[in-house]
């Protein structure tokens, strides 16, 4: 058998699958085992296929794969959709008392338990999803106890009897399958370790980086999938004395998030799809007026309502133009769940430092997927809080005028003007979205206009030489072929140099985390025979970015069905693209 072992659930929306893959996940991480896990959710609240992938192993993996060897299925149609990923030795757990015949694949094994029934015995038909854990523990050889940990996190807060009746309800999977069949010579066995990892999501990183950076407000209106966002901070920013509200709109969250900005407190707002165009009317005066905020758009699949639970990096274009005029600005994409959390504290100081709106850009597979890590990662001794020229009472005579009023708009040499917060002594001052002279005031001179507007775009330059806008690397430095990719797609495409080292295929791959300013790939592109751009999109927005940057046209996999790139499928696209001539 493989190494890895590849889990799912799959049924009706409503049907608890989530939860039951959270469970099942946090058990295997606290059995110190890596986890990789994926989400098919329909956008509805009861009805459509649903489906939580997880795939684990003792080494770390970064990507989903075509195939599964455990196949919890409580719909005909979860076996239906995932046929082409069934093998010879997969195992399908279903409940033949319900009232579906499950038409079962020849390759694989069909194993019978009555889920419903055991678990109305354990204490109610509710837990029928915890009974299929437990038979899944027992077809795999892993601990039924390694459950309990996670079954106490999630049901807790309900009471020791619900605790207790799921514990039952497991090991009554278990039992079943122990009793009823014999599955030894399918080779499958969860080994554990004593190793320590933590479990989280894209979002959850993107919070737990907010509260490290300091931020302390945020505003928000619900949206998949940038929901779990405002849900992290809700539970936890309170702590640390910052306040989350809900509010009625895209566009008073985001001016909510400004006002608290100018206020003095780092503040973000986060959404997705339709939620970010209807704050872009505001990003121009977030960079007008010179207020550092953190804007995250979590991509899903457009245009319109589109398929609000599926995978894109749609928005790039969005990110990078959106807003009438010219607005300065920074776009950061982070690659990793890991990068979720530096790039957002990294996001907060580039805001304050520069006085500008960052676009922190995240996508529906990251965002969604929980993945392990050693804690250390996540160090937070680590964490720099740079807050620019950020002046206090001391700091305030260098910059106020012969009047003694504080320029708070000051044409400097890099740009960046002295930032006072309101009710600092002497630093009293005007902001506003009209066009303004170093105090504030309204103007519509010529030369003001142009020094303000230099001045700004100025801020912009002096970061793309004093910042580190580096790309990560991967692979071969030396090889022919190069991979150009950004977001969520780097965990596949390092695990697709497997397969392609396999096939005798080298490759070099570049992730870019940064969009704007963004690191110049000119001689990288220029020392490669092929150069192939990866993406999330149907018209290759990256791609096209970079054939404008160095004046080269390169080839293109855009994948927009509305699932993430699978590390398998990506190595055969890569191979099936060298072929191909440069498009003219």
């Amino acid at each position: 058998m493989a190494e890895d072992l590849n889990w799912a659930v799959g049924g009706e929306a409503g049907d608890g699958i989530d939860s039951t893959g959270k469970i099942f996940a946090q058990a295997l991480s606290r059995a110190g085992r890596h986890v990789f896990t994926s989400k098919d959710f329909a956008s509805r609240i009861r009805g459509g296929y649903t489906a939580y992938k997880i795939r684990t192993s003792v080494e770390q993996v970064q990507s989903v794969v075509d195939r599964l060897d455990i196949l919890v299925a409580l719909t005909q149609r979860t076996i239906d959709e995932n046929l082409d990923e069934l093998h010879d030795g997969s195992v399908i757990i279903y409940d033949g008392e319900r009232s579906w015949e499950a038409e079962i694949p020849d390759e694989a094994t069909a194993v019978d338990v009555p889920l419903k029934s055991l678990a109305e015995e354990a204490g109610g038909a509710i837990m029928r999803n915890i009974v299929a854990l437990g038979a899944a523990c027992e077809i795999t050889n892993f601990d039924v106890e390694y459950l309990d940990e996670a079954l106490e996190k999630r049901f807790g807060g309900k009471g020791s009897k619900i605790v207790e009746n799921n514990k039952a309800a497991a090991r009554a999977g278990q039992e079943y399958v122990q009793e009823n069949y014999d599955l030894d010579h399918l080779g499958y066995n969860i080994d554990t370790t004593d190793n320590d990892y933590v479990l989280l999501n894209g979002n959850e990183a993107i919070g737990m980086g907010a509260i490290a950076a300091g931020c302390r407000f945020y505003a928000g209106y619900p949206i998949t999938p940038a929901t779990s966002i405002m849900e992290y901070l809700t539970e936890r920013i309170e702590d640390y004395g910052g306040h989350v509200v809900q509010a009625e709109d895209e566009l008073s969250a985001i001016n909510m998030s400004l006002g608290a900005a100018r206020a003095g407190a780092r503040s973000m707002t986060a959404t997705s799809g339709a939620g970010i165009d209807l704050m872009t009317e505001t990003f121009g005066l977030v960079a007008t007026s010179e207020t550092p905020l953190v804007i995250a758009d979590v991509q899903r699949s457009g245009p319109s309502t589109g398929m609000p639970t599926k995978q894109e990096q749609g928005d790039l274009n969005m990110a990078l133009y959106a807003g009438h005029g010219e607005v300065p600005r920074f776009v950061v994409a982070p690659t990793s769940i890991t990068e979720c959390f530096w790039k957002t504290v990294e996001a907060f100081n580039l805001a304050e430092k520069y006085q500008t709106p960052v676009f922190l850009v995240s996508d529906l597979a990251m965002s969604v997927t929980e993945q392990t890590f050693p804690p250390e990662v996540f160090d937070m001794d680590d964490v720099e809080i740079d807050r620019g020229k950020l002046v206090d009472e001391d700091g305030v005579d260098e910059w106020l005028d012969a009047q003694g009023h504080f320029r708070a708009h000051a044409v400097t040499e890099d740009g960046v003007s002295p930032r006072a917060i309101p009710g600092t002594t002497d630093a009293a001052h005007m902001s506003t979205g009209l066009e303004h002279d170093e105090l504030g005031r309204r103007t519509e001179e010529e030369d003001e206009r142009v020094h303000q507007v230099d001045k700004r775009y100025r801020k912009v330059e002096t970061a793309r030489n004093e910042e580190d806008w580096d790309y990560r690397e991967f692979g071969n430095p030396d090889a022919d072929n190069l991979i150009i990719s950004w977001g969520s797609n780097e965990g596949a495409l390092i695990e697709a140099l497997d397969y392609l080292e396999e096939d005798g295929i080298d490759v070099r791959v570049i992730s870019v985390p940064y969009i704007f300013p963004r690191p110049d790939l000119t001689e990288d592109i220029e020392a490669a025979d092929e150069t192939i751009v990866v993406e999330c999109n149907a018209t290759g927005q990256f791609a096209d970015v970079i054939e404008h940057d160095v004046l080269t046209r390169v080839k293109r996999i855009n994948k927009y069905t509305g699932v993430r790139f699978k590390a398998d499928e990506l190595a055969d696209d890569i191979t099936d693209k060298l072929t191909e001539e440069v498009p003219a």
